[in-house]
């Protein structure tokens, strides 16, 4: 089975986005950035509840409200501000990709028997199945991983149809598998 497309910055750009947002080290990154965010803002509401020799004294002076606004707003600026660094750094690395160096350009991928043999302008590579890690879609890209953050990016447009790219999926899919 073979596939020609032109590959570009937008192409790039979505498979990092995706990446970003997929990774384990990323989450698991995130995930801790808000417990310890909510944890920072649980104890600066128990500030009115202490009294003068370290103890808590009135419980009813937890400042609930400080909590409840305080931690989402700056939960969701966060948030943004992270989305907005993450895209920034993205479109600075692509940015930087030429055309004539073999990531954007034009692309032909080929699957026999044997593994994945990519063309591009500058140079073939072929994987063998067996150094295939995986073989991923979404609805807009195929993605055969030859390692855990580096993959042929397939755009769906590439082929004439969806049964034509379902069937190209599968068959990677079987031969990885």
């Amino acid at each position: 089975m073979e596939v020609s497309y032109e590959l570009t910055a937008a192409d790039l750009t979505a498979f990092q986005w995706r990446g970003v947002n997929r990774s384990p080290l990323v989450r698991r990154s995130r995930r801790n950035t808000y417990i310890y965010l909510f944890l920072a803002f649980f104890l600066m509401s128990l500030v009115p509840a202490i009294g003068s020799r370290g103890h808590i004294i009135y419980l009813r002076s937890f400042n609930y409200l400080f909590l409840l606004t305080g931690f989402p707003l700056t939960a969701g600026l966060f948030w943004m501000f992270e989305r907005r660094m993450t895209r920034r750094a993205i479109d600075t690395l692509v940015g930087e990709e030429r055309p004539d160096k073999g990531r954007i350009g034009r692309h032909t991928i080929v699957l026999d028997n044997e593994g994945v043999l990519e063309r591009t302008l500058v140079g073939e590579t072929r994987s063998a199945w067996p150094g295939i890690e995986k073989v991923e879609q979404d609805e807009n890209y195929l993605y055969i991983y030859t390692a855990p953050g580096a993959a042929h990016i397939i755009p769906r447009h590439a082929f004439r149809n969806a049964d034509e790219a379902n069937a190209f999926f599968e068959y990677a899919l079987k031969n990885v598998s």
